[in-house]
């Protein structure tokens, strides 16, 4: 009896000390977001949540090329931003501000990645400030018409969109294609 008394003049005692406070403050609900669409990366098992149309096309791009030329991705390799238009790949591995985790032949299947991009494709290891390595970033609006352009280009089956075969010509250790990828990063063509 002695007990249940205790108890419920603990409990009486908290009521009062919090009856003349406001309410917790609570978040207000999530403002409507891009909505992003699953897409499978080809050649992997793994699927990523993109924004729909050019973005989704040239990010998509970009894993399949990584994959097929410069490490073969696993399930829990890619990671997105929740604009859809950001593609980490391992970020555990290419942690930000860490520099030189690609071998030279890897650096320049990146850089003619974003080179056949155009330059509207981004890589994170270019970044002065906070390097991310891992990251490809699309480096315009996404209703941008030469990104639209740039999709329709490497979007090779017009009957499937979404669906590319095969990583594409791999031809980045050619000298045009080096000095074209150099030149888009040092900013003198686009």
């Amino acid at each position: 009896m002695r007990r249940r008394t205790l108890l419920t003049s603990a409990g009486a005692g908290a009521l009062l000390t919090t009856a003349g406070l406001p309410d917790p403050a609570q978040a207000a609900p999530a403002g409507p977001g891009p909505a992003l669409r699953t897409y499978p990366v080809q050649g992997t098992d793994i699927s990523v949540a993109l924004l729909p149309g050019p973005a989704a096309t040239v990010l998509l791009y970009a894993a399949r090329r990584f994959h097929y030329e410069i490490d073969a991705l696993h399930p829990g390799d890619l990671t997105t931003d929740p604009t859809g238009t950001i593609l980490d790949i391992r970020p555990g591995w290419y942690p930000p501000g860490a520099r030189d985790g690609f071998l030279p032949h890897q650096l320049i299947v990146i850089r003619d990645i974003v080179a056949q991009c155009d330059g509207l494709l981004s890589w994170g290891g270019d970044s002065p400030r906070t390097p991310r390595e891992g990251r490809f970033e699309i480096a315009v609006r996404p209703a941008d018409r030469t990104l639209r352009a740039l999709a329709k280009r490497l979007d090779t089956d017009a009957e499937t969109p979404g669906r590319r075969v095969g990583a594409g010509t791999a031809l980045p250790f050619t000298p045009d294609r080096i000095r074209r990828a150099e030149s888009i990063r040092r900013g003198t063509t686009r």
